[in-house]
């Protein structure tokens, strides 16, 4: 089946549930899968597709223009470290991160970016110290 932006329907809710057909732009290509489950990440939300692939919200054709990333300060220590270790984990496992639909992609992009957004945060709000 081939879908175009045209494609969705105007005024669908956001985000999409479990079980609905969601269109995606990948390389340029619209692309489609069934919805498993829809997970927040460091930065933003990720849909689980039932076939494995990942989709990060911002490739999701009929996304809102305005989805708001999270504040990298509400990510928990632990939520971070958490975050590490399952990229560890896939390293040594000898897991692609080139293939941008699988877990070790958009784990690492998650972690790039929330590491790009607490350093952001750190030079344009310094703390005082005295």
């Amino acid at each position: 089946m081939t879908h175009s932006p045209d494609h969705v329907q105007k005024g669908a809710a956001w985000p999409p549930v479990q079980g609905e057909e969601i269109a995606f732009k990948m390389n340029d290509v619209i692309r489609t899968g069934i919805l498993k489950e829809v997970r927040l990440g460091l930065v933003w939300r990720d849909f689980l597709l039932e076939d494995g692939r990942i989709i990060p919200e911002h490739k999701v054709i009929g996304c809102p223009k305005t989805t708001a990333w999270r504040d990298p300060d509400s990510v928990s220590p632990e939520e971070r470290q958490n975050w590490e270790a399952r990229l560890v984990s896939m390293a040594e496992s000898g897991m692609d991160p080139q293939d941008r639909e699988h877990a070790f992609w958009a784990d690492l992009t998650h972690y790039l970016a929330f590491t790009y957004l607490r350093i952001r945060k750190t030079k344009t709000n310094p703390i005082d110290h005295g």
